[in-house]
């Protein structure tokens, strides 16, 4: 063993044995983490362009405004992800039976709600006889309500590519090899919220890379989002104006942004729609612009939206299908706009969206009927290649759907039907059932024909796109022993038709498993194995033949994690994880990383930081690891560690004031087997690279 992976072991000993540092909130950061990790290993598989602020914003409202148990309500509750609809229910029916709750671990004596559910409630609700104001005053509000600003700048330290100096002739020659603007990266956001009746807010973001108040982009920042949004205010549920989210039945018809999707704990794959919600996040595609509301008449609630919006498109040149009209090839998603060509598709589209929803909610059976139309300013045309054969074309597409909900005893059946403007059909049905107070599964069956058309769809599904698709799911959480959890799912699925990569109808599996040991509050310990099998077109390497045909890509992961706290103050994390991936008949790629982690937050001193130490050690990129790393408030970071190397970081915070904190993160990755960190123009011409993030925050 090299001298210098010795000392990293040791290192890593002995600060593990030296100090151990604790969050502010443990229960919060650890759910949060997990809900990032799922996503970053479904979605993109790490994709760190995504942003979580929308989806994680009850999260981070409820933490701070906790929900009073005994004068909610079940919509209100459906907003906590670690609640299903049996248990909202059978809560609902132990307050009419029983009154109000005493205290929090009353809820032992409710149904579905044992210490484990318990615990991870507990940083977001509360137990008071005081109900929550019902009826809205603008005096109130203002005095009440509350507001927060956000400023955030963040910086790679090293030169990159993008950014070194270059010939002005040979610039003139390939105008895309620099970018425009400079290496800083702004972020600022000012929000006003009045429980949960009122907010509004402004979101601004410039990109490493874009021009600032200049060039281009003389206006400043290169995203603007504002948004005005009321809600439960008798009669009207909900208002929207300026930018929003809508969200739908169980994804196929409608739902705008980011959504939980399967998971390591099993169950919890039922789509719970908010309907219309506010947007505070930077994501420059997944939103909507326009205006919306939400009537409520008892157990009817009715649903209109509108939204026009500029898009960025790969435009085209003229042809003479379109009777020399342009096309657009593509829809970009990234919001990047710092070279010459990236700037020649920013906002090049146009997009209307208009449509509703009519629902009727009751305690226990609820159904839904969802339209949606869509025109764009110009004719979309994806690429000839085969598997484009049943992808939308044209200008414009309409969406319908069914969607219902029914809970009978420990049954919830829950499922959604839609149908697209060229008659393609999707469908998908899942039962969660609680079978003995111990054991919890869920079983789900989907269905997307290859001609099914859904632009904002977001279903239970392998595939990004909600069509050509057909797949089993069968989820479990079971509770054996006491402290002891076992969860996971097995997830089967196949393609009728091709797909990007893969000439030929395909079929794959995933499966996950996960044993937990949780004694108490300050101890967690649990091992993960995931396998996911998909098939892919041969590698050109391994074969002559004019027409490849499928091989198997298999990617293994098996981690073994420990979370403890010593006290209030301090906390220890660690974790173990190899990685294995074969494709084909080509040799196995293997890869390791260890991290030890230190969080630290004194009683009564403003001052608290976390930190890591990682080494990885991977074959290659295909064997990378993702991981989920702490980060500054509304800030999220999972990148993929691969190659050899070591990743440290520290985040810091400091409550200046009472309504003033600032935060500062210095991160630094190291190769020991690279010349280079990225690629392209993100590249740095060296083994390293370092990059800091600081944040400021003032509410009042």
């Amino acid at each position: 063993m090299k001298k210098w992976l010795k000392y990293t072991l040791s290192t890593l000993l002995l600060f593990g044995s030296i100090f151990v540092f604790a969050q502010e909130n443990p229960e919060q950061e650890n759910l949060i983490q997990r809900k990032i990790e799922t996503i970053a290993e479904q979605l993109g598989e790490g994709d760190e362009g995504l942003d979580f602020n929308t989806l994680l914003d009850d999260l981070l409202f409820f933490a701070e405004h906790p929900i009073n148990i005994n004068s909610t309500t079940p919509n209100e509750l459906a907003q906590l992800p670690m609640l299903d609809d049996i248990a909202i229910a059978n809560l609902w029916n132990h307050i009419e039976s029983h009154g109000k709750l005493l205290n929090i671990f009353e809820l032992q004596a409710v149904d579905g709600f044992d210490v484990n559910r318990i615990r991870q409630l507990e940083p977001f609700i509360k137990v008071s006889d005081n109900p929550d104001a019902t009826s809205f005053s603008f005096k109130e509000m203002i005095k009440e309500g509350s507001h927060e600003l956000v400023m955030r700048y963040q910086q790679v330290l090293n030169e990159q590519v993008g950014y070194s100096h270059i010939e002005d002739s040979v610039l003139a020659e390939s105008p895309n090899s620099r970018y425009l603007g400079s290496s800083q990266k702004y972020y600022a956001r000012y929000r006003f919220k009045y429980s949960n009746k009122v907010s509004w807010g402004l979101t601004m973001e410039k990109d490493a890379g874009e021009q600032f108040f200049k060039g281009t982009m003389k206006q400043g920042f290169d995203f603007y989002s504002g948004h005005l949004f009321v809600s439960n205010m008798g009669v009207l549920k909900a208002a929207a104006l300026g930018d929003f989210q809508a969200q739908f039945g169980q994804g196929l018809v409608f739902w705008s942004g980011l959504a939980f999707g399967k998971s390591s704990d099993g169950v919890s794959v039922k789509r719970n729609a908010q309907g219309l919600r506010p947007y505070t996040s930077v994501d420059e595609n997944r939103f909507l612009r326009g205006g919306g509301a939400t009537l409520k008449f008892g157990k009817i609630e009715i649903t209109a939206l509108g939204s026009y919006k500029l898009m960025d498109a790969n435009v085209s040149a003229s042809d003479t299908l379109t009777e020399g009209e342009e096309s657009v090839s593509s829809i970009f998603s990234g919001g990047f706009h710092r070279t010459p060509g990236e700037l020649e598709d920013r906002q090049s589209l146009t997009e209307a969206v208009y449509g509703g929803n009519l629902s009727y909610k009751g305690r226990k059976l609820s159904l839904g009927i969802t339209a949606i139309g869509y025109q764009y300013s110009k004719n979309i045309q994806r690429s000839d290649a085969l598997y484009n054969l049943y992808e939308f074309s044209g200008k414009q597409n309409s969406n319908y759907g069914l969607d219902y909900s029914y809970i009978w005893k420990n049954f919830h059946f829950f499922g959604e039907f839609a149908l697209s403007q060229n008659l393609g059909f999707a469908t998908t049905h899942g039962l969660f059932m609680t079978i003995d107070p111990r054991v919890t599964l869920t079983a789900m069956v989907r269905h997307f024909q290859p001609q099914y058309q859904a632009l904002y769809a977001n279903a239970v599904s392998e595939n990004s796109r909600m069509n050509n698709e057909t797949g089993y799911y069968l989820g479990f959480n079971v509770n054996p022993f006491k402290g002891w959890y076992l969860n996971g799912y097995f997830d089967l699925f196949k393609f009728p038709w091709l797909r990007y990569q893969v000439n030929g109808p395909s079929f794959g599996y995933e499966s996950v498993g996960q044993l937990i040991y949780r004694p108490s509050k300050t101890l967690e310990v649990y091992f993960r194995f995931r396998q996911k099998n998909k098939q892919v077109t041969e590698s050109a390497t391994f074969t002559d033949a004019p027409i490849r045909g499928i091989e198997n890509e298999v990617k293994s992961s098996y981690r073994l994690n420990l979370t403890y706290s010593l006290n209030k103050s301090i906390k220890l994390g660690n974790r173990v994880e190899y990685s294995r991936y074969k494709r084909g008949n080509q040799e196995v790629e293997q890869g390791f990383m260890i991290y030890q982690d230190f969080h630290f937050k004194p009683l009564g001193f403003p001052v608290s930081f976390s930190a890591r130490l990682a080494y990885f050690d991977t074959e290659s990129y295909n064997a990378r690891i993702y991981v989920y790393e702490s980060d500054v408030l509304y800030a999220y970071s999972f990148p993929a560690y691969y190659y050899r190397g070591m990743k440290t970081y520290i985040t810091l915070r400091y409550n200046i004031y009472k309504n003033i904190d600032a935060w500062f993160r210095v991160a630094n990755v190291f190769y020991s087997n690279r010349d280079f960190v990225g690629s392209g123009l993100e590249q740095t011409p060296s083994n390293h690279r370092t990059d800091i993030k600081v944040q400021l925050r003032f509410k009042f």
